[in-house]
Order: C-alpha cells, then sequence, then structure tokens
C-alpha cells in the first residue's frame, strides 16, 4: 500500500503530469503507456516514470529546447539575421531590442516544479524496485540541473563577469527544490546569488552523477552527459582543471566516439541520423511528439520555394557564410552545411542541420551536446592553464577528424589560441544551443554584428545592459521581491 500525498498540492499537480512520450529504446518505453491517470501520479512507480516521460516531451517543445534555445542566442550574436521577407517573428532578436530573447522563464520554472515534484515524493513509494527509483532521481536531479543552469546563463551575469556595469548588484535566479503549487508562488521568493545557482546546479549533477548508469542511450541523461555537462558548467566557472577532467572523463567514457566526419556524408551523420553519430545527449522527436511548425528550428530556419516547407524567416549572416566559405576552401565539411534560396527577392542562405532529414517535417532530433565539444572544452582549459601544446593537440585532433588536419594553427599564447578556437567552434556550431552567444558572454566579448550595411544590428559591447536578458515583466509586477536586471 502507498503512501498518501503529503498535501493537496500534490493532486494540483498530478494533473500536470498527464501525457507520456516515446524516444525509442530506453527508460521512457520500459512502462509504455498513452496517460496516467491523475490519482496514481507520483504514487506508483510506473506513475513517476510516466510523469519523468512527461518532462522531457515538455523539455523538447519548441519554446525550448527546439526553435528558442538552437536559434534565439544565433540571432542576438553575429551568426544569424532575419530575411526582409518574414512572418515577424524573432525580428528584433538581431537588433537585439528590449524583450527579444529567449522567452524560457515560465516554462522553465514550471518543468523544474516537475522535477522537484519527482524528487520529492518518489521515496514514499513502497516496495519499488530501486534500480529504477536510482535511475529516475537521477534523471530528475540531472533535468533541474540544465534548467538552472540554462536560466543562469540567461538571466544573470555570467560566472567570471559578475561585476555590475550599470547601477545595481548581480544576481542569480530564484531557486526552488520543492514542489510548488504554480508559478505564481515564485511571487514570495527573491533572487538568489550566482554562486548559489551554480552550486546548486553542481550539486544536482553530482546527485545524478551518483544514480545514472553509464548507459549508451542518448535519448535521456546518461553517465556521459553528466559528465560532459559537468565539464561545461566548469568552463562557464572559469575552473579550467575541472573543467578539463570532465571533459576528459567525457571523452573516453565507452559510450561517446569521435568519428571521421571529413567529408559531406560522413558529416551529415552528425545530425540526420538518429541518433547523431557523436551524440551524447540528443533529443528524440516521433509524429505524435515533434513540435509544430511555427515553433521549431525547421519552421523558421529552412526554405523552399517549390514545396512550400518552412518559412526561412532566420538566414545566416554575410560574415558567417564567408567564414563556412573560408573553412570548405580547406576541407572542413561545414562549408556545404547551409544552400541558398531566393526568398521575396533577396538571395538568403539557410543551414542544413535541421532540414527534415528523417523524411518528414520538423521530425529532426535536436543534438543537445556532441563530442565535439569536450575538444573544445578541454583544449580551451589547457590553453587557459598555460599548457599549449596539450590545448593545440585536442584542438588538432578535431580538426583531423573534420579534414584539416593540415592547417596548423600557429599561434604564441593562449590569448591567440582561444580566438583560433572560437572560430573553429562557430564553424562546428552554427545554429546548434546558441553555443556562439554564450560563449561570447561567459568570455566577457563584445559582440559583433556581421558585415556592416548588409547584416541587421550594431555592435553590442559587453557591458551593454541588454546582454543579460529581461525577466518576465509579469514576474516583476506580482512579485515585489524579484529584482529586475538593471537597465530595464
Amino acid at each position: 500500500m502507498f503512501k498518501k500525498y503529503r498535501s493537496i498540492l500534490a493532486i494540483l499537480f498530478a494533473g500536470l503530469l498527464i501525457g507520456v512520450t516515446s524516444c525509442g529504446e530506453g527508460f521512457l518505453e520500459r512502462y509504455p503507456r498513452e496517460s496516467i491517470a491523475s490519482e496514481e501520479a507520483l504514487t506508483t512507480i510506473e506513475g513517476v516514470e510516466g510523469a519523468l516521460a512527461g518532462l522531457y516531451n515538455r523539455f523538447q517543445a519548441g519554446e525550448y529546447n527546439h526553435r528558442e534555445m538552437n536559434l534565439a542566442g544565433e540571432l542576438l550574436s553575429d551568426q544569424m539575421d532575419i530575411a526582409q521577407t518574414n512572418a515577424g517573428r524573432m525580428t528584433n532578436h538581431p537588433t537585439n531590442e528590449e524583450g527579444a530573447g529567449f522567452g524560457i522563464w515560465t516554462r522553465v520554472y514550471n518543468d523544474i516544479n516537475r522535477a522537484n515534484s519527482i524528487l520529492y515524493y518518489i521515496d514514499d513509494i513502497e516496495d519499488a524496485d530501486e534500480t529504477l527509483v536510482n535511475e529516475f532521481k537521477g534523471q530528475a536531479h540531472a533535468l533541474r540541473a540544465w534548467m538552472y543552469f540554462d536560466l543562469l546563463r540567461i538571466y544573470a551575469r555570467p560566472y567570471m563577469h559578475q561585476e555590475p556595469f550599470v547601477q545595481g548588484e548581480p544576481l542569480g535566479v530564484i531557486y526552488k527544490t520543492k514542489p510548488f503549487a504554480g508559478i505564481d508562488e515564485t511571487t514570495f521568493e527573491a533572487r538568489g546569488t550566482i554562486e548559489e545557482g551554480y552550486q546548486l546546479v553542481l550539486d544536482d549533477l553530482y546527485a545524478a552523477l551518483g544514480y545514472l548508469s553509464d548507459d549508451e542511450y542518448p535519448y535521456q541523461f546518461t553517465e556521459a552527459a553528466v559528465l560532459g555537462t559537468l565539464a561545461r558548467v566548469y568552463l562557464y566557472m572559469g575552473n579550467w582543471s575541472e573543467a578539463a577532467n570532465y571533459a576528459e572523463a567525457a571523452i573516453d567514457h565507452p559510450s561517446t566516439e569521435l568519428i571521421h566526419a571529413d567529408n559531406f556524408d560522413d558529416y551529415m551523420t552528425l545530425f540526420a541520423d538518429a541518433p547523431g553519430a557523436e551524440s551524447i545527449l540528443e533529443l528524440g522527436y516521433t509524429e505524435a511528439d515533434r513540435p509544430g511548425m511555427n515553433t521549431s528550428v525547421a519552421g523558421m530556419a529552412i526554405y523552399c520555394e517549390e514545396t512550400g516547407e518552412g518559412y526561412g524567416d532566420v538566414i545566416l549572416r554575410q560574415d558567417l557564410i564567408q567564414l563556412l566559405d573560408s573553412y570548405g576552401a580547406e576541407g572542413h565539411p561545414a562549408g556545404d552545411m547551409y544552400y541558398e534560396a531566393v526568398k521575396g527577392g533577396q538571395l538568403c542562405a539557410f543551414q542544413k542541420k535541421y532540414h527534415s532529414h528523417r523524411g518528414y517535417a520538423y521530425w529532426d532530433d535536436i543534438k543537445m551536446m556532441r563530442t565535439s565539444e569536450m575538444y573544445f572544452i578541454a583544449a580551451e582549459a589547457h590553453a587557459e592553464m598555460g599548457d599549449l601544446n596539450q590545448a593545440e593537440e585536442f584542438l588538432m585532433t578535431l580538426r583531423e577528424h573534420r579534414g584539416m588536419e593540415h592547417v596548423d594553427i600557429n599561434v604564441d599564447s593562449a590569448e591567440e589560441f582561444i580566438d583560433v578556437l572560437f572560430t573553429d567552434k562557430r564553424v562546428e556550431y552554427f545554429s546548434e544551443m546558441s553555443h556562439r552567444w554564450f560563449d561570447l558572454r561567459r568570455r566577457g566579448m563584445d559582440i559583433t554584428k556581421g558585415v556592416p550595411d548588409e547584416d541587421a544590428g550594431t555592435p553590442v559591447d559587453f557591458d551593454d545592459y541588454r546582454v543579460v536578458e529581461r525577466i518576465p515583466t509579469a514576474e516583476i509586477s506580482a512579485n515585489e521581491n524579484c529584482v529586475q536586471n538593471p537597465g530595464y
């Protein structure tokens, strides 16, 4: 017999946990079902699994990890632009206008609430299989860590550059680790510090590492995915030794690999295959749970005049096109990762990474973390620690796997090396998870806006208040304890 809910809060929350998505073979299919009755939610191990599957379903939504995290930062930085003929969405992003950003605050807090509830109630289940309990705990901890990390990267100053540039102190976000009845309950909370936020993220990741198995299934958090996330978090903190340690641990993990993708067909396996050839963490889609056209990467960033597929609003900036062409001339297959088409009389360049490779529009899996990122992290960390030889070895290994083994690095300092690394990374990761925007922010770098008079926007200095996103005005209005970011 199972314990009763601790409070009416669980009943209120249970109704939000209906719906399960299936992503292949893994914990999401151990108990496949279309829905979990609300009265069973969080009182049985099957109900917890349904709640966790529902959380993954929300995690992959267009308003979060499909369109927003892949395109918003690309538009805010120097990577992407909006076509002259467009559907009127994200048009303020290239010029970094107030209010233009990721817009994930409310959605992510609702999803954090789901993770909190799983962790809060799972130990009340009697006679549950310990292996499954630990697996589900690990998943919930990892998901919560990832979501708080996203909030910190968007709504707070970078960890390494916290000093305020305009009136006001830099703050983290609101931290909640127990279930709450709705997002409105954040009205009773104040923002914590940036350090508190990063410690919460690390605590969750280490907890997940203690629970998760070394499964090779990239459609959910695994040991390798947590190692990779730890490497990424420590990189953002400027803790170079730990960033290198965890990146190398992820590289050495038996479930990860770096393939010789030194031609276009092999390189496409990183994106078109499901899962991708080098995916450490990936979001998978089926017909039932794919994001809609209006809120997907494909909906916004592909275009076919003949078939009408894709809105084609998001296009490559001219300097990114020139950069891809220059790398393509040296043998990097990313040089072929865009195509040109005329839209509304304008010659536009569109990305090929998310381009209906599985035969259906908007089904493409989202690559959340790939093995190559671990090589970039290890290289940057070793350069910062003064070991240029080791840093160059990691970056050259990556170049060798991308057809550029003949292109030497030839630098004399860590600063010069990181400039080269950032250019390589820009080529490798355009249109993916807004890596460029977050890299510029965490390093305290100014944001250029492409080729003058050809690309939209003017350069944005790092000390500009718009580099940190505005807390939603509804939150500030309802919550007298929540301080707005300075400048807004």
